[in-house]
Order: structure tokens, then sequence, then C-alpha cells
């Protein structure tokens, strides 16, 4: 209290949240919850009693909360690393570490007292650098070499160099020469990238319309529910889920469902979705981007059962 007030010159008032007996156990088991008015402000502060979950597991357990009490929701923590700092701030998730840090953007404010001095990159990667990346992963090996990438992918080479260059200045890779080839290296585990690149990643989905059935769409790609049905234990959705490059030109269709003996849901891209795609569906890996923000936790452990048998995490 005496860290929020003297650094922010406010009154700070606690008491307890009279909502925990409407929470799932899982909260529960993860977080203490406490009331706090931040002058005229309510807020509900978490003490996470083990480490946190990841970052999209975080999202969605603050939105479960909020449906009970639509409250700001501030992570209080014992310390934070540089690395954690980085991804919260791009998460735009407010927290506080007591005599070091305050997030709260829902007030306007964020200080950063131990690596204010240190810029943040938080830009999203382009479509090409994220098919490159997925590219990289796929690969399973440690180096993938400009050349191989542009064949593969069927990107220029200047398309292909920028995304090295983007994909570089995660500082999660280096780019260097082998005689003439360019080639692109990660410094961690294939799983540890996946994670670690996370805040830089955006859903490849840039609109979902409804489109007749009987309308022949071409290229397509089985995609969302449908696709992850196939790929785990999931049951199909009633509206069957497709994919097309939103940039080849839009198929009529309508923004709602009117019709759903008639209809199937169309998702326009960001980029081809059948560029990383050996089969009739979409890749995996921008299936599970495109879905991370799926309020349904079978969805989230569907997802997460498919990223671990991909990354080959047991």
């Amino acid at each position: 209290m005496d860290y929020i007030e003297n650094t922010l010159g406010i009154k700070v008032h606690y008491q307890s949240w009279s909502h925990t007996d409407e929470l799932p156990y899982y909260l529960l088991d993860r977080y203490d919850f406490q009331q706090a008015t931040l002058d005229s402000v309510r807020t509900l502060f978490l003490y996470p009693k083990t480490e946190l979950d990841q970052l999209a597991s975080v999202k969605k357990q603050i939105t479960k909360i909020q449906k009970i009490e639509p409250l700001p929701v501030v992570i209080i923590l014992k310390n934070i690393s540089r690395g954690r700092l980085q991804y919260m701030l791009l998460a735009h998730i407010p927290f506080i570490v007591p005599e070091k840090q305050i997030y709260l953007p829902f007030m306007g404010i964020a200080l950063q007292n131990k690596f204010g001095a240190e810029s943040v990159w938080t830009e999203q990667l382009q479509p090409s650098a994220q098919v490159l990346f997925f590219y990289y992963l796929y690969q399973k090996k440690k180096q993938v070499y400009m050349s191989d990438a542009s064949k593969k992918l069927g990107f220029s080479a200047m398309t292909v160099s920028r995304a090295f260059r983007q994909l570089e200045h995660t500082t999660f890779f280096t780019t260097e020469k082998e005689g003439v080839q360019k080639k692109l290296t990660g410094k961690y585990t294939m799983r540890e990238l996946y994670d670690k690149m996370q805040p830089y990643l955006s859903s490849p989905v840039r609109k979902t319309i409804y489109v007749d059935k009987q309308v022949l769409l071409s290229p397509m790609r089985i995609a969302g529910i449908s696709a992850l049905s196939q790929m785990s234990m999931i049951n199909p959705p009633d509206i069957p889920c497709y994919a097309v490059n939103g940039k080849k030109g839009n198929p009529t269709g309508t923004d709602v469902l009117i019709d759903a003996s008639a209809q199937v849901k169309v998702e326009l891209w960001k980029y081809a979705p059948d560029i990383l795609s050996g089969n009739d569906t979409v890749d995996p890996l921008s299936l599970a981007i495109s879905l991370k923000d799926d309020p349904d936790e079978r969805i989230e452990e569907a997802v997460e059962i498919l990223i671990n048998k991909i990354l080959e995490v047991s």
C-alpha cells in the first residue's frame, strides 16, 4: 500500500472480494484475491500462489474473472524478470511489483523503474514473417536458409529478407552468412521459441463471413474448429469452417449466419491458408494462433496437446 500511495500519490483502500465463491476451483488454486480501490477506481488484485501460467492462459483467466465482475484486474508479483516484464507489457496485462514496477494502463500509468532505459519492441510480425517462423518450426532444424525458404514459401528474395530481419529483431534469432547463403538460427528450443514469440504472433484471420455452401471456393482449406476436430478429440462444429486467402479477392457472403442449412463459415486469411499445409486442412500452428482467443477451455486444452505433439513436448 505504501509503495502505491507514495509512488502515485493516491489513496489505496483494500477490502475482501465478495465473489470468490463464484470462481472455479482452478482459479482459487492459482490466486488469492483482494479488492483494491485506487482513489475512486475499484480494481481486483490477484496474488499468484505459484509461477504464472503462460500469458495466453492468464488472459483467459482474467476474462473469466471479469465475467463475474467487470473490474480491472491487476496481478501482484513478488518479482519479475526482464523477459516476463516485456511480455506483460506487450499483452497489456496490468501488474505491480512492490518497490520495483507499476503498470496500470487503465489509469494511464506505466512505470518501469528497473528497466526503464531499455526499449521494448512491440511490433507484431508481418504475415510473411509469421509464415517464415512457422516454417522454421516445422523444419525442426537449428537453421533454415533464405534460398530454401524462398523456394518453399514462394516468397520473393526481398520478402524473405525482410522476414529474416523481423525475426532477428525479436532477439530470439540470429542471421548470418555461410558462404553466399544467408541462414536464420534460433537461440532456443522449438517449444521455447514458440512460447517466447506469442506476443508477436497474430491470428491469420482478417475477417469471417458466411457463404452459400453451393459456391465453389478454391483453393480452400478446412479451418477453425472443423480443422481442430480432425486433429484432436474435439467434436466438429455444426457449421463447417473453411479458410481462403483474403488477399486474392473476397467471396460473396454475409457478415452473420443467416441460414445454417445453406451456409458455411469462411475465414479470410492474411496469407494463403495452404502455404504450409500438406493436406486439406490449414497447418496446425496457424490454426492454433487462429484459436488462441477462444474462451472454451476444451479448445484451449486440445490446442495445447496439438502444439506439444508438433513440437515434441512430452
